[in-house]
């Protein structure tokens, strides 16, 4: 026995009952697109932690304001070789005494020079800088560029990393010998002597993790 699902003449018919066949078709389109749904999310929604400078905001004023005074100072050092050589008069050269100082006043300013660089690309570093923790490696953001390392090639995690920029920093040691800095974890002077934080122990957690697993640590 069927139930018919019109009732009625066929020029105007009524519907009894819902079309069942084409209800349960939509339902398992829509659990299907659903499911489809879930597992793009799935690869799309890594799970990603990111690590900053311990006072990225502070540090980064501070050393802004370092880096404006050294280049102060080498602009004044400039001005004032320019005002000496000005007195030399014309067809004469200068005597002994004024080359030391002018050798003097140019060895600091180019001095001042290098260390106002040095402290600019290091405030743009702690600015920018970030280490982003995922499931595929790490993501290391510094002054000027970015790069992705995955967790096979990291041989060790390095907090004591002594650069001419950065100074005294963390740094991936790869496999094939060469090391990634991590600007983010650039050291004052006064915490040399301090244990690495907790952000590098974190790291060495997660290493430590896939190299025993023998998988992603997450």
């Amino acid at each position: 026995m069927t139930i018919p699902r019109q009732i009625g003449p066929e020029s105007g018919p009524r519907t009894a009952l819902p079309d069942y066949g084409r209800s349960s078709a939509t339902v398992e389109r829509m659990v299907s697109d659903l499911r489809r749904g879930a597992g793009a999310k799935r690869r799309s929604g890594r799970k990603v932690r990111a690590l900053f400078p311990a006072a990225a905001t502070r540090d980064t004023a501070l050393r802004a304001i370092v880096s404006a005074l050294l280049l102060g100072g080498a602009l004044i050092a400039a001005v004032a070789i320019a005002l000496l050589l000005a007195t030399v008069e014309d067809g004469r050269s200068p005597g002994t005494g004024l080359l030391i100082v002018l050798f003097a006043l140019g060895s600091c300013g180019l001095l001042l020079l290098l260390l106002g660089l040095r402290f600019g690309a290091v405030a743009l570093a702690t600015a920018r800088s970030r280490v982003e923790i995922s499931e595929d490696g790490l993501y290391v953001v510094g002054a000027f560029r970015s790069r992705s390392v995955a967790w096979q090639d990291i041989h060790a995690v390095e907090s004591r990393v002594v650069h001419p920029v950065h100074w005294l920093t963390a740094a991936l040691r790869l496999r094939d010998g060469s090391r990634v800095l991590m600007p983010a974890f650039d050291r004052h002077i006064w915490t040399y002597g301090q244990p690495s934080g907790q952000d590098i122990r974190a790291l060495r957690i997660e290493l430590r993790r896939y190299e025993q697993a023998g998988r992603r640590p997450f």
